[in-house]
């Protein structure tokens, strides 16, 4: 005998005690099956895979049909299809933890930190600090008239180079990096004072940051650096992004809400994809540049081109008109955002 038999049921629900036909097999109110047996340990079991395929069900139809199916899946909910498909939010949320986690697997693969004897033999002559660099056991001396990420150079040296303001920016992160290597010890005012650079409030903030790179290639550092921490800056924009659609895709019938959801399985649908390029990051890193650049310049604005589509509903060169006018919204967004975690110590700590 299960305990779904009519012989098991009762006439009020023993969860939130709403009375009950004798004919009605689960509460119209909480939903809880409406029986009286005592469970076993096979109705233990059953109750456990039919919650478990019931989740894993939905995650599977969520996951299909964002793939499959760009925007459908977010319309579809918003019209009522709820019990088919995962919560957007929940979903997003469990694929940002595996991201972290993926992140967290390839953190500290990519560079190792290298040792002080790499930078030996630092003296003044005037307007610079010359360094020798040891690389691959060759001992070579680089001065401020050649240009090195290697070396160490006074503000005045710099400001005297003819080189754009990023290349002074490379090479005084460089050189304030270097100079800690040599000098672990030192204070940064007194760095900045022996390099001659202002003593203020941007040359300490360089000077602190410098000494978190682990390698003189800066550029591939921040690079990365921003790459780890997309996620994060994704997670805090979300809600000034759903903005930005909300404007863009204006209309009575569509609440913030719902676009809101739209977002959320738009940036799911990003996220699975970061986690696929870090784990070929992890197994096979010659292909995860290659791989990203095609997702980033064909798969990505596809995607969003055809869940716009089928999510809004409109006609293709309106769509494509709207598309294009979303990227330098979307980069306001980002700046913003980038802006305000700079402020408030979020990002570089």
């Amino acid at each position: 005998m299960g305990r779904k038999d009519a012989k098991y049921r009762s006439d009020k629900c023993l969860n939130c005690n709403t009375p009950l036909d004798i004919s009605e097999r689960y509460c119209h109110y909480c939903g809880q099956l409406n029986s009286t047996k005592k469970i076993t340990i096979s109705d233990f079991i059953e109750e456990f895979f039919s919650n478990f395929y019931a989740y894993d069900s939905k995650l599977r139809n969520s996951i299909i049909s964002i793939f499959s199916k760009p925007g459908v899946l977010a319309k579809r909910y918003n019209n009522g299809q709820r019990f088919t498909y995962a919560n957007p939010f929940r979903l997003f949320l469990s694929v940002s933890i595996l991201l972290f986690l993926t992140f967290s697997l390839i953190e500290g693969n990519d560079r190792t930190m290298p040792k002080s004897s790499d930078f030996l033999d630092l003296k003044n002559d005037n307007d610079s600090i010359i360094a020798s660099a040891t690389v691959s056991g060759k001992k070579e001396t680089v001065t401020y008239k050649n240009f090195s990420v290697d070396s160490i150079y006074s503000q005045e040296t710099l400001h005297k180079s003819s080189d754009n303001s990023y290349k002074k920016l490379k090479y005084t992160l460089t050189t304030f990096r270097n100079y800690h290597i040599e000098h672990p010890d030192k204070e940064i005012s007194f760095m900045l004072q022996d390099l001659g650079f202002e003593n203020n409030t941007l040359n300490h903030f360089l000077a602190s940051k410098a000494k978190t790179f682990k390698t003189n290639d800066i550029e591939e550092e921040i690079k990365d650096y921003f790459y780890q921490k997309l996620p994060f800056l994704i997670f805090l924009s979300i809600p000034f992004i759903t903005v930005i659609f909300w404007l863009v895709f204006y209309s009575r019938d569509i609440n913030y809400t719902e676009h809101l959801i739209f977002v959320y399985t738009f940036y799911t649908f990003i996220f699975i994809c970061f986690i696929l390029f870090n784990l070929i990051n992890l197994f096979s890193p010659p292909f995860q540049n290659f791989v990203s650049s095609v997702c980033s310049l064909l798969i990505f604005p596809y995607y969003l081109y055809r869940s716009l589509r089928n999510f809004y509903q409109l006609s293709r060169w309106k769509t494509i008109l709207k598309l294009v006018l979303l990227h330098p919204l979307f980069m306001i967004a980002f700046i913003f955002v980038i802006f305000i975690t700079f402020i408030f110590g979020i990002i570089l700590k």
